[in-house]
């Protein structure tokens, strides 16, 4: 060892011998003079050639006979220890290699060690660790070395005529305290029962007494001392699996494309509220690289393989360009047989989401994105949420119009097209407009224009979508006037309902009557009940008064309704429904 193993603090070696006249050793040390039984116990014969070896087995009797007050197996305290010794094994928590096989003690002697270790100290105050402990079975008494002590226990130890005292290095604060009987400092274990207990303790026993925290807490608790743990167990918790399970973070894409259409990201939203024009959903088509995004508002999701033909060929036909491929989520409105045969008689790859997995995170992020811009236009202009397909669609033309943080804050419309757009046409949606109606007026003391609202950019056209708030008709005009200081006010906006979802309810309504005429009568027929009794006036004026009260503004759409019912019912009004 790089050091002399035994001492006590300011007196050396604890087996230090002096030489005699004889030229033998007296054997005169600290623990009186050495037994020859004890000494040629461990003791090589090399070493032991022309010595006369003779030890005091009483003094040896008697100092053990002090220390046994202080426990049965006690630690002596060591200032020219370099390490920790102990005689018996069954201390060590876990084993380290053995760097050397031999110590050697005040007198020159080596003595054999058996194994390395770690352990701890158990006393009433604290658990103190206990690194690179030597397993020296022929040792007498059991070395603790102060200055391997302190390092570990980041503490500092006081010595006095009475004892000494542990005090923590950042504090001050006394930890342990230890009065010492007779010549040796020495510092007792804990009760063996607490002890065996603290040695079951490994990390993992200590994650399921603590309610099974974060390894951080536990190894919190460890670092503070305040839990003492017999080793670092990083086996996987059964239980944690079953009642912690959360989803795995993911991991940063390095994929980048290069040209535009390498790479297009899809999802569809839905509405909780149907537009004016009947739209329920929309779909959303990203571009990778250029970050151009379409919209596609659709009246059923079955609509979605139609419009991912329409693009593939757009995106050919405008900028020669192939769709190479396609990242959608597990939706059936993208894996079906239609749209995969598609995809795959073109050569174009087709990219799901893993189930429950939210895996498709630009298009979502896209959709957040649009769906944001919509609401706010929407409230900002006091315009009915069933206009969200008007709002939608000037969301999609401002949002590729605008720099994108996703492509270095440059503008998609710039990496799709290579020019830039122009910004001197844009309006506030939902603004007051007077478009001209010069050409539509029926005589010339007509008004020339209407008040109506701003409604967004035909992709058709060079002009404006205007809504007329007199007749609820769209005008497409170029020669508009606006004012974007002025929004008209909600009670002047149309909310109507649409005349194919108004028919169909009334329909519903209409055979559930007959039905409950039908169970009353007890005929067989429906038709002859109704072509027979006297009760379909009755019928017809109660739809009509349901029409009424559900729509009072599309009164004339009732009209065709009562004629289809009392001509073509039965036949045509079950074709319909």
């Amino acid at each position: 060892m790089g050091g002399q193993a035994g001492g006590w603090p300011g007196q050396g070696s604890g087996y230090r011998a002096s030489p005699s006249a004889a030229g033998g050793w007296s054997g005169q040390g600290l623990l009186g003079p050495a037994p020859q039984q004890a000494y040629t116990a461990f003791a090589p014969s090399q070493f032991s050639q022309g010595l006369a070896p003779s030890w005091d087995q009483a003094g040896l009797i008697a100092a053990l006979q002090q220390m046994s007050v202080q426990g049965s197996s006690p630690w002596v305290l060591d200032t020219s220890a370099t390490t920790h010794m102990h005689s018996s094994e069954g201390i060590l928590l876990s084993r380290t290699p053995l760097l050397h096989s031999s110590i050697v003690v005040g007198n020159g002697t080596h003595i054999p060690v058996t194994s390395r270790g770690q352990s701890f100290l158990p006393t009433t105050a604290s658990n103190f660790v206990l690194n690179n402990v030597l397993v020296v079975p022929s040792i007498v008494c059991n070395l603790l070395s102060v200055r391997q002590f302190t390092r570990d226990n980041n503490c500092s130890i006081e010595f006095d005529a009475f004892g000494f005292s542990v005090k923590d290095l950042k504090t001050r604060h006394v930890i342990l305290r230890c009065n010492s009987v007779g010549d040796l400092y020495t510092i007792t274990a804990a009760a063996p029962t607490t002890a065996h207990a603290l040695l079951a303790a490994s990390t993992s026993l200590w994650h399921q007494r603590l309610g099974h925290p974060t390894p951080a807490i536990v190894a919190s608790l460890r670092q503070n001392k305040h839990i003492t743990c017999t080793k670092a167990d990083h086996s996987l918790c059964h239980a944690c699996q079953l009642g912690k399970h959360t989803h795995l973070p993911f991991s940063t894409s390095t994929s980048r494309t290069s040209s535009p259409f390498e790479l297009v990201h899809c999802d569809v939203w839905t509405s909780p509220i149907p537009s004016v024009s009947g739209y329920s959903y929309y779909l959303v088509i990203l571009d990778d690289f250029t970050h151009y995004c379409w919209t596609f508002p659709l009246h059923h999701k079955s609509d979605v393989h139609e419009q991912i033909v329409q693009f593939i060929s757009y995106a050919q036909t405008q900028f020669n360009l192939p769709v190479k491929c396609f990242q959608t989520d597990n939706g059936r409105e993208f894996i079906n047989n239609a749209t995969t045969s598609l995809l795959a008689s073109r050569g174009i790859i087709f990219r799901h989401s893993c189930p429950c997995t939210s895996q498709n995170g630009k298009a979502e992020r896209v959709l957040r994105t649009l769906n944001n811009s919509v609401r706010t236009m929407l409230m900002h202009a006091s315009m009915p949420p069933c206009y969200w397909a008007e709002a939608l669609s000037i969301a999609t033309y401002l949002l590729n119009r605008r720099p994108s943080t996703s492509i270095s804050g440059e503008i998609p419309y710039v990496r799709l097209h290579g020019c830039h757009p122009t910004y001197d046409h844009l309006w506030v949606f939902g603004c007051l407009c007077y478009p001209n109606l010069q050409a539509t007026s029926p005589h010339k003391p007509s008004p020339r224009s209407a008040a109506c609202v701003f409604l967004g950019y035909p992709s058709a056209h060079k002009g404006y979508r205007c809504l007329d708030l007199s007749t609820h008709r769209v005008i497409i005009s170029r020669h508009v006037v606006f004012d974007e200081l002025l929004f008209p006010s909600p009670a002047t906006i149309p909310s109507p309902l649409p005349p194919l979802t108004f028919y169909r309810t009334m329909i519903r309504i209409y055979l559930c009557l007959a039905l409950l005429t039908m169970l009353q009568l007890g005929r067989r027929s429906l038709h002859l009940r109704m072509l027979s009794s006297s009760l379909l006036p009755r019928h017809l004026a109660l739809l009509v008064l349901v029409g009424m009260v559900l729509c009072p503004h599309q009164l004339l759409l009732q009209v065709p309704l009562v004629l289809v019912g009392a001509v073509l019912y039965p036949t045509r009004l079950f074709d319909v429904f």
